[in-house]
């Protein structure tokens, strides 16, 4: 059961390792639709959100600042829901519902990084095993209090 942990935290961090890659190699056409979608200093914006999903994912896959990683998740993730996926301003239906899906997906996936804030990488993590490591092999990982 101890390998759920990770392979869970591998499944949750590939979207954004990957996503904030994509920020770099489509930087103008990111751009553009940040632009279009009213996110202020849009280059700047994408470029600061490819880093931040970037780090956070890796950050969640080896569980080193897990918490940290999945916080700044968080917050991309809730800030990208509100100011590019506005669904409730948008006539086209096929458009809003798409939108609403993105929206939906955004808060979804932002609780799950606030799981990982409140319980922490669990076993298999690097942040871990130094820990264990450094206090004779005492167990850590329990909920934030």
């Amino acid at each position: 059961m101890g390998l759920l942990a990770p392979l869970g935290r591998l499944l949750f961090s590939v979207i954004f390792i990957t996503s904030g890659l994509n920020h770099f190699f489509q930087l103008q056409a990111l751009t553009a639709y940040a632009q279009a979608s009213g996110v202020p200093d849009p280059r700047l914006a994408v470029l600061v959100s490819g880093g931040v999903l970037v780090v956070g994912g890796l950050c969640v896959l080896l569980g080193v600042f897990a918490r940290l990683g999945a916080a700044m998740l968080a917050v991309f993730l809730v800030a990208s829901a509100v100011m590019v996926h506005h669904f409730w301003r948008m006539e086209d239906p096929v458009q809003a519902q798409n939108n609403l899906i993105h929206f939906m997906k955004n808060l979804s996936m932002a609780g799950g990084s606030l799981l990982i804030v409140y319980f922490g990488p669990g076993p298999f993590s690097l942040s871990r095993k130094k820990r264990e490591t450094s206090l004779g092999g005492m167990k850590l990982g329990t909920p934030l209090r």
